[in-house]
């Protein structure tokens, strides 16, 4: 008889453990499933905000004004072509 309950007594941890740590994967996977979401919602934010477009006082190329140099009055796709432009200029000037 003592045999039969203890059997019994284990059988039911066993259940109530594998219930709780169902409970601790669904909660987990919820979460994750929300960071998710809230990452694909502030990339669409930041795609909804597009970034100016510039110009190359040099070559003429349109580029994002995050990658372009600026010179303080003139943007440009490169520094060599900062530099190239601004001798062009004093070459000129003289």
């Amino acid at each position: 008889m003592r045999a039969i309950v203890f059997l019994l007594f284990v059988v039911l941890i066993f259940f109530i453990a594998r219930f709780v740590l169902n409970r601790i994967i669904e909660i987990r996977e919820k979460q994750n499933q929300q960071a998710m979401q809230n990452e694909k919602e502030q990339q669409v934010k930041q795609n909804d905000h597009p970034e100016e477009m510039v110009r190359c006082a040099e070559c003429g190329v349109h580029l994002p004004q995050a990658e372009a140099y600026f010179d303080g009055k003139d943007t440009f796709c490169s520094e060599g072509h900062m530099q190239k432009y601004h001798l062009k200029k004093t070459e000129n000037d003289e």
